[in-house]
Protein backbone atom coordinates (compact mmCIF):
# COMPACT_ATOMS: atom_id res chain seq x y z
CA UNK A 1 0.00 0.00 0.00
CA UNK A 2 1.63 3.25 -1.08
CA UNK A 3 2.05 5.73 1.83
CA UNK A 4 0.10 8.53 1.07
CA UNK A 5 0.66 10.93 3.84
CA UNK A 6 4.54 12.72 3.13
CA UNK A 7 7.30 12.59 5.40
CA UNK A 8 6.67 15.56 7.05
CA UNK A 9 3.22 15.31 7.99
CA UNK A 10 3.99 11.81 9.44
CA UNK A 11 6.44 13.74 11.65
CA UNK A 12 3.71 16.44 12.60
CA UNK A 13 1.22 13.61 13.59
CA UNK A 14 4.37 11.96 15.50
CA UNK A 15 4.84 15.62 17.02
CA UNK A 16 1.14 15.30 18.12
CA UNK A 17 1.30 12.50 19.56
CA UNK A 18 4.62 13.06 22.08
CA UNK A 19 3.06 16.26 23.17
CA UNK A 20 -0.50 14.54 23.73
CA UNK A 21 1.43 12.01 25.72
CA UNK A 22 3.61 14.42 26.94
CA UNK A 23 0.25 16.77 28.99
CA UNK A 24 -0.87 13.60 30.04
CA UNK A 25 2.13 12.47 32.08
CA UNK A 26 2.76 15.63 33.88
CA UNK A 27 -0.84 15.62 34.73
CA UNK A 28 -0.63 12.59 36.30
CA UNK A 29 2.79 13.60 37.73
CA UNK A 30 1.08 16.33 39.08
CA UNK A 31 -1.59 15.12 40.39
CA UNK A 32 -0.06 12.62 42.26
CA UNK A 33 2.05 15.55 43.74
CA UNK A 34 -1.00 17.30 44.89
CA UNK A 35 -2.04 13.87 46.85
CA UNK A 36 0.99 13.26 47.97
CA UNK A 37 1.50 16.80 49.60
CA UNK A 38 -2.83 17.58 50.77
CA UNK A 39 -1.64 15.70 54.07
CA UNK A 40 -4.54 15.38 56.26
CA UNK A 41 -7.66 17.23 55.81
CA UNK A 42 -8.94 18.91 59.05
CA UNK A 43 -12.19 17.43 60.54
CA UNK A 44 -15.33 18.01 58.83
CA UNK A 45 -18.70 17.71 58.51
CA UNK A 46 -20.53 15.05 56.24
CA UNK A 47 -21.54 17.11 53.66
CA UNK A 48 -17.96 17.92 53.84
CA UNK A 49 -16.46 14.82 54.05
CA UNK A 50 -19.69 13.69 50.92
CA UNK A 51 -18.04 16.16 48.43
CA UNK A 52 -14.36 15.26 49.16
CA UNK A 53 -15.38 11.60 48.35
CA UNK A 54 -17.20 12.95 45.21
CA UNK A 55 -14.38 14.93 43.99
CA UNK A 56 -11.85 11.50 44.55
CA UNK A 57 -14.11 9.77 42.52
CA UNK A 58 -14.15 12.54 39.43
CA UNK A 59 -10.67 12.35 39.77
CA UNK A 60 -10.17 8.55 39.53
CA UNK A 61 -12.57 8.14 36.78
CA UNK A 62 -11.03 10.89 35.05
CA UNK A 63 -7.20 8.92 35.71
CA UNK A 64 -8.85 6.13 34.23
CA UNK A 65 -10.17 7.92 31.40
CA UNK A 66 -6.31 9.32 30.97
CA UNK A 67 -4.89 5.75 31.43
CA UNK A 68 -6.30 4.71 28.31
CA UNK A 69 -5.95 7.58 26.61
CA UNK A 70 -1.99 7.23 27.06
CA UNK A 71 -2.47 3.39 25.74
CA UNK A 72 -4.04 4.47 22.90
CA UNK A 73 -1.29 6.92 21.96
CA UNK A 74 0.99 4.52 22.59
CA UNK A 75 -0.30 2.32 20.21
CA UNK A 76 -0.31 4.39 17.98
CA UNK A 77 3.48 5.59 17.43
CA UNK A 78 4.47 1.75 17.44
CA UNK A 79 1.49 1.82 14.82
CA UNK A 80 3.56 4.95 13.27
CA UNK A 81 6.93 3.32 13.15
CA UNK A 82 6.58 -0.13 12.24
CA UNK A 83 2.99 -0.92 10.48
CA UNK A 84 2.99 0.33 6.67
CA UNK A 85 -0.74 0.52 6.54
CA UNK A 86 -1.18 3.93 9.48
CA UNK A 87 -3.42 6.29 8.73
CA UNK A 88 -5.75 3.71 6.75
CA UNK A 89 -8.62 2.79 8.12
CA UNK A 90 -8.82 -0.80 9.80
CA UNK A 91 -11.88 -1.65 8.78
CA UNK A 92 -12.32 -0.63 4.89
CA UNK A 93 -8.58 0.26 3.54
CA UNK A 94 -9.37 3.60 3.14
CA UNK A 95 -7.04 6.77 3.95
CA UNK A 96 -8.66 8.13 7.36
CA UNK A 97 -7.18 11.39 5.94
CA UNK A 98 -4.30 14.06 7.23
CA UNK A 99 -7.12 16.56 8.31
CA UNK A 100 -8.54 13.83 10.97
CA UNK A 101 -5.58 12.23 12.14
CA UNK A 102 -4.33 15.80 13.14
CA UNK A 103 -7.17 16.03 15.08
CA UNK A 104 -7.44 12.74 16.31
CA UNK A 105 -3.80 11.27 15.65
CA UNK A 106 -5.12 7.88 17.45
CA UNK A 107 -7.59 7.11 14.58
CA UNK A 108 -7.78 4.10 13.64
CA UNK A 109 -10.99 4.68 11.69
CA UNK A 110 -12.08 6.45 8.73
CA UNK A 111 -14.88 9.28 9.33
CA UNK A 112 -17.32 7.04 8.09
CA UNK A 113 -16.32 3.39 9.33
CA UNK A 114 -16.32 5.29 13.20
CA UNK A 115 -19.49 7.06 12.24
CA UNK A 116 -21.58 3.22 11.38
CA UNK A 117 -19.66 2.30 14.53
CA UNK A 118 -21.58 4.81 16.99
CA UNK A 119 -24.41 3.89 15.26
CA UNK A 120 -24.43 0.35 15.33
CA UNK A 121 -23.22 1.21 19.31
CA UNK A 122 -26.05 3.14 19.81
CA UNK A 123 -28.34 0.33 18.50
CA UNK A 124 -27.35 -2.10 20.97
CA UNK A 125 -28.99 -1.77 24.12
CA UNK A 126 -26.64 -0.99 27.20
CA UNK A 127 -25.24 -4.21 28.44
CA UNK A 128 -25.67 -2.56 32.15
CA UNK A 129 -29.21 -1.82 31.97
CA UNK A 130 -29.86 -5.31 30.70
CA UNK A 131 -27.93 -7.15 33.43
CA UNK A 132 -29.77 -4.90 36.07
CA UNK A 133 -32.91 -5.84 34.11
CA UNK A 134 -32.36 -9.39 34.44
CA UNK A 135 -31.55 -9.29 38.15
CA UNK A 136 -34.05 -7.49 39.22
CA UNK A 137 -36.19 -10.52 37.47
CA UNK A 138 -34.71 -12.70 40.25
CA UNK A 139 -35.67 -10.64 42.98
CA UNK A 140 -39.30 -9.73 42.76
Amino acid sequence: MEQYMTPQEMKEIEEILESKKDQLLRAARQSISEQVNAGDPLPADSIDISTDESLQVTELRLRDREKYLLAKIEKALVRMKTDPEFGYCSECGAEIGFPRLKARPMAELCIDCKEEQERAEKRLPDKRQEEERNSRSFFP
